[in-house]
């Protein structure tokens, strides 16, 4: 290796030092360390340093194809070390500034979606409920009117029947009121529940 490349090498680990440093504050500032040990905490981890040791080995291929010195190793560290000496406090600040302008931005957006999108569906399905509702109660109330005078002569005819031969079916009948007035009973509840 020249000693042209080995600069450019040492430059782009300090470089990637540096890189290195600011990308685990912002880590540790999105993820937020608690002190319980997740499976998703330690996968994330894993991801994060397998992540960065691809970006190292690349950005060596590019400049003096791939080859890992121990100065190289030691020129990461100095990137790390001068990062931490350096630019930790001011990028640290505007790592909070422009989160929290993230943070801002994404609720907005949020509020803007809820108040735009997915209320205007819920107030349309909730008069949809209604509207239906009030169908089906019309529709109740129309065929309880047809079946009470379309059946009333039936039930007429049955009722001076039943009184003619000395009510045989009483007790049935009474069987049959008590049932019907069950079913409609857990149907009216059915729906006022609704």
């Amino acid at each position: 290796m020249s000693l042209d490349i080995q600069m450019l090498s040492m430059l782009a680990s300090v470089i990637m030092g540096i890189f290195l440093g600011a990308s685990l504050d912002t880590y540790i500032r999105i993820i937020r360390f608690n002190s319980a040990l997740s499976w998703v905490r330690v996968i994330s981890d894993i991801l994060f340093w397998i992540l960065h040791a691809l970006l190292f080995f690349i950005v060596l291929l590019n400049v003096n194809n791939g080859e890992v010195r121990f100065y190289l190793l030691l020129s990461l560290l100095l990137g790390y070390a001068i990062y931490r000496a350096l630019f930790e406090s001011s990028y640290k600040k505007i790592l909070d500034v422009l989160l929290g302008v993230i943070k801002s931005v994404a609720s907005t957006l949020a509020r803007i979606v809820y108040l735009l999108i997915l209320n205007p569906v819920k107030v349309l399905l909730k008069q949809l409920g209604y509207s239906v509702m009030i169908l089906i109660t019309g529709v109740w109330i129309i065929l309880t009117f047809i079946l009470k005078w379309t059946l009333w002569p039936v039930f007429f005819t049955l009722k001076w029947v039943d009184k003619l031969s000395g009510y045989p079916f009483l007790a049935q009948r009474k069987k049959l009121t008590e049932i019907l007035k069950t079913i409609l009973n857990r149907l009216r509840g059915f729906y006022k529940n609704k």
